[in-house]
């Protein structure tokens, strides 16, 4: 069951991201683009990337671990 919780939570939390958050993450995380690539395809540079992966991470973990008893 704690799973579950820590599932949902992770779900809300990525749900309450900004789209182009998501769609940074998902360039390098799924598409599996470096950073450059990922700059380039969302306009921005690989330092904004860079910090979107690690914002999306904290936010993640963060959320699970608020899930926790």
């Amino acid at each position: 069951m704690m799973r579950g919780r820590r599932l949902q939570a992770r779900l809300r939390a990525w749900s309450a991201l900004p789209d182009r958050d998501r769609a940074i993450f998902a360039s390098v995380r799924i598409d599996g683009l470096d950073y450059d690539e990922a700059a380039c395809r969302h306009g921005c540079t690989a330092r904004d990337v860079e910090h979107v992966i690690a914002s999306v991470l904290i936010a993640l973990m963060e959320a699970e671990e608020d899930a926790s008893p």
